[in-house]
């Protein structure tokens, strides 16, 4: 035998002699479990002929460069355009959409609750689509229903058919987030998923950005024959629909039937995958992974700590450029000075996908750095002086440091969680804690309260406190490489077996 046959890919290393003694007596005990035929098993047969193959640095970098090329931008757009979408009631507010649909008083935040309300709903059967079909032409199929909602909208007359097409729309919509949750764990390995975790979900900044000065361009519009916000909504709704078409097109459903891949680099891409003790993508849905799920604390830890962490994202998201024209504004720098924020979002979340790629065991550290960061800022945005409407500014800014913990407890369950039913499980129960978190956080938003709007900024700063102490409590023991064995081979059958040959 060679120093390299039969190893495990380590930063391009082998594995020693008593590494792979003890590989070999875990191979015995996992060759006992039942098989699992090909059909629910994604990429079985390219496993199988992947035994004894070794994927080399350089071989490494490569797919990763050639999925990050093909595959990352569609992620990436799919998660922006989401967003944008969905916050764009908060560009449609500066012109007068709340007033044409009468929504006075506080009815206003229920538009955005109800979009969570749909999400909660479309949570996990949209995850189960992801499991049993094909993953683009799921996307496809969503983000083309969705663009269509975002369109009638701009058809609405009133306050009540607004509210439905943003409850559908949150059906619709909650395939995404969660989904590419899945999907990064599918398509790339353990070591990459922090940084592309963080390049995607930073495209929540992007789409800020992109909605900021689309709004700024709208303002410009003269002798318009629709009011202003139906132009945003119309815009936002044509470019969802021509990313469907893209992702019919383009978007595979796994590094098995890649295009884009050699048939070589394909079986190593599923290998190099499946080396993360994670599994592969399987059709088969697996109670014993549903029990297990339940059972265990982190998964309620990552739910209490979701909700917690999405009440401030539910006020920052919805209704910053209210807070921001309420500092004294005019509404065209509200749309520039909201981008702005979007900015520092995406630099705190490269930064932190930076650190936690290339410093090991940062990512509790990270979290808690993003979440005092915020605490700090919320503080300074509620009882800083109303006259100090830049300094309130910066403070504000800086709130979007929220977005750091949420983003690293994706990768938590990206690398942490084996078995892809049990995956699925936990994105959805953490995503059922966001979408509570965002049905409450606009309420906070008290109309009697404006401009200043007090009670949600500190409700900002009373719940990021919470949700750094929940974090500190679900991540904040170390496993060590045993307990993963151990506790990886209880949800994965057949799956383990494949990674242990």
């Amino acid at each position: 035998m060679t120093d390299n046959e039969g190893s495990v890919y380590k930063g391009g290393a082998a594995e020693s002699v008593s590494e792979l003694k003890v590989r070999d007596a875990e191979k015995v005990a996992i060759e006992t479990l039942p098989v699992i035929s090909e059909g629910v098993n994604v990429g079985l047969s390219e496993f199988e002929a992947a035994k004894g193959v070794h994927v080399t640095k350089a071989e490494n970098r490569r797919i990763a460069l050639k999925i990050d090329l093909f595959i990352l931008p569609m992620l990436c757009i799919a998660q922006g355009l989401s967003y944008t979408d969905k916050t764009a009631l908060n560009y449609g507010n500066l012109y007068g959409m709340q007033t044409d649909l009468n929504a006075g008083g506080n009815q206003w935040p229920w538009l955005a609750s109800s979009f969570y309300f749909g999400y909660l709903i479309g949570n996990y059967p949209t995850g189960w689509l992801l499991q049993h079909y094909h993953c683009g032409r799921v996307f496809s199929i969503t983000t083309f229903l969705w663009g269509t909602i975002i369109i009638a909208v701009a058809g609405s007359k009133n306050f009540s058919s607004a509210l439905a097409a943003y409850f559908f729309l949150g059906i619709v919509e909650s395939i995404v987030t969660p989904g590419l949750t899945l999907l990064t764990a599918v398509w790339y390995a353990q070591p990459e998923v922090p940084l592309r975790t963080m390049i995607w979900y930073g495209f929540n900044g992007w789409g800020g950005i992109f909605g900021g000065f689309m709004s700024y361009g709208v303002g410009h519009i003269k002798n318009a024959s629709l009011e202003k916000w139906q132009y945003i909504y119309l815009i936002l709704g044509a470019t969802s629909l021509s990313f469907a078409l893209v992702l019919a097109l383009f978007f595979p459903d796994s590094p098995v039937n890649a295009k884009f891949l050699q048939k070589d680099e394909k079986l190593k891409a599923v290998k190099r995958v499946a080396e993360a003790k994670n599994g592969i993508k399987n059709t088969e849905f697996k109670m014993y992974q549903i029990k297990q799920g339940l059972t265990d604390p982190k998964t309620w830890l990552l739910f209490v700590a979701s909700i917690a962490a999405q009440i401030p994202n539910g006020i920052v998201s919805n209704f910053s450029t209210i807070i921001i024209k309420g500092m004294g504004f005019t509404t065209l720098q509200t749309t520039l000075l909201d981008a702005a924020s979007s900015g520092v979002q995406i630099a705190s979340l490269i930064a932190a996908g930076l650190v936690t790629t290339h410093i090991r065991h940062t990512r509790v550290i990270t979290m808690a750095f993003g979440n005092i960061v915020c605490i700090i800022a919320a503080a300074c945005l509620t009882y800083l002086p109303s006259d100090q409407k830049w300094n309130r500014l910066v403070a504000y800014w800086f709130t979007s440091f929220q977005s750091v913990g949420f983003s690293l407890s994706l990768v938590m369950i990206s690398n942490n969680i084996g078995g892809f039913t049990k995956r699925t499980f936990t994105t959805a129960l953490t995503f059922i804690g966001y979408c509570v978190g965002n049905i409450i956080g606009p309420h906070f938003l008290i109309a009697d309260e404006a401009p200043t709007y007090h009670t949600g900024t500190r409700a900002m700063l009373l719940y990021k406190d919470r949700s750094n102490v929940k974090k500190d409590r679900a991540y904040g023991k170390v496993v060590t490489e045993e307990d993963k064995l151990k506790g990886e081979g209880e949800d994965l059958h057949y799956d383990e077996k494949l990674l242990l040959s």
